[in-house]
């Protein structure tokens, strides 16, 4: 006989994961038509609640197996592997020459070029035509500060990346 392991008959405290695990749960039958909003918004606040697997126990009685979470499902006595509780699966990330693909980390430079249009022309522009010499010294502050900065960092990175380094030096130039 196996000693104590996850599941119903062995109460453990949850951790945050798992209360997220089942609060997806709760959204993918209320999706499904099997709460109806009421109900899905007490189940919800009742796993926001929760302290113990056995907590979420009754949220989940009258739902299809598939739907309940990780830390209340026994393991199978069928000689399958235990259901993982808590723990999320490592996200696969393709690689490119050995490296982990980074795409998608840093700054959005599209998003960088529009808002500094946008403070250009909204803020910059109207004080240079005025001559506003404070006014646009302002302006160029908070553009140097909230666009320029972030993409000169964003560079730094993409030459640190790829030079190979990887650890937080410049190329030799």
């Amino acid at each position: 006989m196996a000693g104590p392991g996850p599941g119903p008959d062995h109460p453990y405290r949850i951790s945050d994961d798992e209360r997220d695990d089942a609060l997806a749960r709760l959204r993918t039958a209320l999706s499904e038509g099997r709460l109806d909003f009421d109900e899905h918004e007490s189940r919800s606040d009742a796993a926001l609640h929760a302290v113990t697997n056995t907590d979420l126990l009754p949220l989940f009685d009258d739902l299809p197996s598939h739907l309940r979470p990780g830390a209340i499902v026994a393991p199978d006595d069928s000689g399958t592997a235990p259901a993982v509780t808590g723990a999320r699966a490592p996200v696969e990330r393709p690689t490119k020459g050995g490296r982990p693909d980074t795409t998608g980390h840093g700054v959005n430079m599209g998003g960088l070029i529009a808002w500094g249009g946008f403070l250009f022309f909204v803020w910059g522009l109207p004080t240079l035509v005025q001559g506003n010499v404070v006014g646009f010294l302002v302006f160029l502050g908070f553009f140097c500060m909230l666009v320029a900065g972030p993409a000169v960092g964003q560079h730094l990175q993409h030459r640190r990346r790829s030079s190979g380094s990887g650890r937080g030096e410049l190329g030799n130039g």
